[in-house]
């Protein structure tokens, strides 16, 4: 098992930009010490509202990249449906290069209808664009140059610069069910939504299995990342209360089709790692194993007293020392 953070970066009330984005860099620079143990960090990609103020994560990603020496640095979702794939493309290459082979290029469909709108894309095409994306994509990181002739985009071949130096590592957000199959015919791991129900993710999980088994996919080396959210205080209601409205925004709009908001908000809160001490560790397992999960990826963001974050950060630390000692 490995451990790494993600970021969200929403902006409750009561706080700024700048304290939001203050709080990730500070996490970040403490992490990715020599006596630290986890392996990478995630950065969240959303649009037009607080819930994530982070548009564009491969500009927070290179500035991490430059502030650390050691850990990963990469994106939980970059969308790949609302951009130009050749841009992506040669921000990879760039990355890779510079940061000799320590970024991670998590990518994702647009969960957004509205986005989806708004950059002008045709939701009825929108599994074939994704897919058209990737193509381009994964041409350009594997071989150094693309072109392209479908119904998205026509272009002849070019050399996309510069070109990546590592296997630039790649992960698929399980943002739907299409998704799910097509990255299991392909063979790439998943990174589950950390905002879908546990059940939600093992469905996934056991339709992935389902289809790279139709197609002779081995997946016994496949590591799937599992996204939870942490808020661990003595005083269990304060946790919940402060999970609870950390996310309660962000559900509403995720999944406005939803009429039990507030019961998938609390469910969440149920299969996340909220509460005391000692009450995440079973679940948390639990879910790892029914996901087929070999990446555990945290946020502390939801927890208002930033020395109780480098608290747990700290003994989370420790246990996963002691394992590896073990």
């Amino acid at each position: 098992m490995n451990f790494g953070l993600f970021f969200l970066n929403f902006q409750p009330e009561g706080m700024t930009s700048e304290m939001v984005l203050d709080n990730m860099v500070d996490t970040v620079a403490l992490v990715d010490k020599d006596d630290y143990h986890y392996s990478r960090v995630l950065v969240n990609e959303h649009h037009f509202s607080k819930n994530g103020i982070i548009g564009e994560p491969l500009t927070a990603i290179s500035f991490l990249l430059g502030l650390t020496k050691r850990i990963e640095i990469g994106s939980l979702n970059q969308v790949i449906t609302t951009h130009h794939p050749v841009r992506i493309g040669e921000q990879t290459g760039l990355l890779d290069q510079m940061s000799y082979g320590r970024f991670v290029l998590g990518l994702s469909d647009c969960v957004n209808d509205f986005e989806m709108d708004f950059f002008k894309r045709k939701r009825s095409s929108q599994q074939q664009q994704f897919e058209a994306c990737y193509e381009i994509l994964n041409e350009a990181l594997t071989t150094n140059y693309c072109q392209a002739d479908d119904d998205f985009f026509n272009f002849p071949r070019i050399s996309v610069n510069p070109h990546c130096i590592s296997e630039v590592k790649q992960y698929i957000l399980a943002s739907s069910m299409g998704v799910v199959e097509w990255a299991a015919r392909k063979g790439l791991p998943l990174t589950y939504r950390w905002s879908d129900s546990l059940a939600e993710k093992e469905k996934y999980y056991q339709r992935y299995l389902a289809v790279a088994k139709e197609n002779n996919i081995d997946v016994s080396n496949v590591d799937h990342q599992f996204p939870l959210l942490v808020n661990i205080n003595e005083n269990r209601r304060i946790a919940r209360d402060e999970v609870r409205e950390y996310i309660a925004s962000y559900v509403a709009e995720a999944y406005p089709t939803d009429p039990n908001i507030e019961l998938r908000v609390e469910e969440l809160i149920e299969q996340h790692a909220v509460g005391k001490v000692d009450e995440y560790y079973d679940s948390t397992m639990h879910a790892v194993k029914v996901t087929g999960s070999k990446n555990l990826l945290l946020s502390f963001e939801s927890m208002k007293n930033k020395d109780d974050v480098t608290k747990f950060i700290n003994m989370f630390n420790q246990k996963i020392q002691d394992n590896l000692i073990k």
